[in-house]
């Protein structure tokens, strides 16, 4: 086979490299590299990539392209932009193109698979900003248009069924996955080194993610403001902090301003980004580990703090409940008592927070890759076959 994989949402600055759907689509390639070097693959590439960050890919059975045209398509129509696109693509031939955004030319008529991402936006456009809700215009008549879809949970499908009203037997649910980095073990060293970095002083609760109304982190911080005052009657020593890290996405700065009306600017810690080298470390000093989000199509955080021992609590919608299978503490989005006396309850009994440690890791077991590659290899030969 032919293959056609579209990454141009990874090794690209703007883009933001290797984030989101970028880490999807890198990690996939990745493995079906790895797993399979009888067929061809052909990636699509953002001109502003660097060419030392194609060396990776550089393998026997692969050919790299990039879009000529990325640096005045801002400027052309969205008909003569797709068009460009389509062409682009048609011209080498292929058996297959998978579009892991699914923003796919309307006018490629060949075979096509998409991966749904981001469905919540249907649901709650609200939390979305106006250049997302249009940039997601495009996708459900791509979601249509393919020959397969890929799902990443069971949830999602049942939204793409449900919302977009597609059919049962174009979709496929293939799990998305996590670096395997996060099962190794953090030492006490380390996780000073990085408290001390992002001046985080005494035990803390910890988010890892988008800053963004979509995490459900009002809720969230209203929740810790309760709860501060409980633990200080019960642990007068304590001094819990809760972290909300990650870059900052659409609406930042109002979440920001909203920890300081709760009188909690010094309790809250925003550290941004976190650099992939502190991670280990930053989710194995944390207490536990909270993510609440009104919507999710997967939920790969969650996954890395299962991974890195940390008992979770988080969301009991969409797709959480089904990847952690048990493993947590579920809590409804929009119940802020209910989240308070979740997380309390958590950091109330060692009992239990040793059960949902060894709970956790073994269900993030279950999530790898390989695995994610090897299933997409197999869509990739159903609808070519």
């Amino acid at each position: 086979m032919k293959i056609g994989i579209d990454a141009q949402t990874i090794l690209n600055p703007k883009m933001g490299d290797a984030a989101g759907l970028g880490h999807y689509t890198y990690q996939l390639i990745r493995y079906l590299l790895e797993i399979d070097q009888e067929n061809e693959y052909v990636l699509y590439f953002s001109h502003r990539v660097r060419e030392k960050d194609l060396e990776k890919f550089d393998k026997p059975n692969v050919v790299i392209r990039c879009f000529p045209f990325s640096q005045y398509k801002k400027y052309l129509p969205l008909a003569y932009s797709e068009t460009l696109a389509s062409a682009f693509f048609l011209r080498d031939n292929l058996d297959v193109l998978h579009v892991p955004g699914g923003r796919a030319p309307l006018t490629y008529k060949r075979k096509l698979i998409v991966t749904a991402h981001s469905l919540g936006i249907k649901k709650f456009p609200d939390l979305f900003s106006k250049r997302q809700q249009i940039k997601f215009k495009v996708k459900p008549a791509a979601f249509k248009r393919a020959d397969m879809v890929i799902a990443s949970s069971q949830a999602a499908k049942n939204d793409l069924k449900g919302d977009f009203q597609i059919s049962d037997e174009k979709i496929k649910v293939i799990y998305n996955a996590f670096d395997e980095k996060f099962f190794k073990d953090a030492d006490v060293s380390g996780i000073q080194k990085v408290k001390d970095k992002h001046r985080i002083d005494g035990e803390y609760i910890l988010f890892m993610n988008t800053i963004k109304p979509l995490n459900n982190l009002t809720r969230l911080i209203e929740a810790f403001s309760k709860l501060r005052l409980i633990l200080k009657g019960k642990k007068p020593n304590s001094n819990y902090k809760l972290v909300l890290a990650g870059k900052n996405g659409w609406l930042s700065d109002e979440i920001h301003q909203i920890a300081k009306d709760f009188g909690l600017k010094n309790e809250v810690i925003f550290p941004g980004y976190i650099d992939p080298e502190d991670l280990n470390a930053l989710f194995a000093g944390a207490d536990v580990f909270v993510s609440i989000p009104v919507y999710e199509d997967f939920g790969a955080p969650v996954l890395e703090a299962m991974a890195s021992g940390i008992p979770v609590v988080c969301s009991s919608v969409s797709s959480l409940p089904e990847i952690t299978n048990g493993a947590v503490e579920l809590v409804d989005p929009y119940d802020v008592d209910g989240i308070k006396c979740a997380i309390l309850k958590v950091l109330d009994d060692d009992i239990l927070r040793s059960e949902m440690r060894s709970r956790g890791l073994q269900q993030a077991r279950k999530f790898h890759w390989k695995k994610t590659a090897e299933k997409t290899l197999k869509v990739f030969e159903e609808v070519v076959g």
